[in-house]
């Protein structure tokens, strides 16, 4: 999606939201955004100053996705950011036709990657195309994904020298964290994670596998569900 046709009012209207979100000051799923009568505004629950815009300004960044909008009126609109609107700011309104993110995984897939996977490889994929990027990408989320196993088994209180498949031994084992929860499963799981390990974890740590962006983005959502499923098993032991 390009972004030329935006104005530097609108791109500027985009920059504020984002930075008021990130600084605690707005809510990022829940912005009522009230219009009155020229430029004059007000965001419900915020007290500080606030862009003087029209409608059509709220309209332009509804229209390129920058915004989610669950109920427009002539004076109320409704909105919530989505990862676009955070791409968007953070590329300084680069042309999203050319992040192969946007392309190869649709953004309200992206808005629901995992906090801290997202945090490591989003600048990463913003380079588009590029299969060294997603090599970098690919690297950074096998690390989000060994560093999460190592912390929910503690292995560095155990172990702190393990690494690999050993962290997955020892937290999928029977007498391990979660071995008795799994019931039988253990051994599935621990193949699961195991595999992941093996095969993507060891490859791309050391050396230059300079994937796809197809390759890389299939890699990116499995080691995305794979920390889902980490997610429900954690949930699932407190109950």
């Amino acid at each position: 999606m390009q972004f030329s046709t935006l104005t530097e009012k609108q791109k500027n209207t985009l920059i504020w939201i984002v930075e008021r979100v990130r600084a605690g000051a707005l809510q990022e799923e829940r912005i009522t955004w009230v219009l009155f009568s020229g430029e004059s505004c007000h965001i419900q629950g915020y007290g500080g100053s606030i862009p003087k815009i029209r409608s059509s300004t709220l309209d332009a960044l509804i229209e390129h996705e920058l915004l989610v909008c669950s109920l427009r009126s002539y004076v109320q609109y409704d909105l919530a950011l989505n990862y676009l609107s955070y791409q968007a700011v953070d590329t300084n309104f680069g042309n999203l036709e050319l992040l192969s993110s946007s392309r190869l995984v649709p953004p309200k897939l992206m808005e629901h990657l995992d906090p801290e996977l997202w945090e490591r490889i989003r600048f990463a994929i913003s380079a588009g195309d590029d299969p060294t990027a997603w090599d970098q990408a690919i690297r950074q989320a096998t690390t989000v994904l060994e560093e999460r196993l190592r912390r929910l088994g503690n292995i560095d209180a155990i172990n702190p020298t393990s690494t690999g498949d050993k962290i997955v031994n020892k937290l999928f084992e029977k007498d391990g964290p979660w071995g008795k929860q799994l019931n039988g499963k253990h051994q599935a799981y621990r193949d699961l994670y195991a595999g992941m390990i093996g095969v993507f974890r060891n490859s791309y740590a050391h050396r230059f596998m300079d994937p796809s962006p197809e390759e890389g983005a299939a890699i990116m959502l499995f080691i995305d569900l794979l920390l889902k499923k980490l997610d429900e098993l954690t949930e699932a032991k407190e109950e």
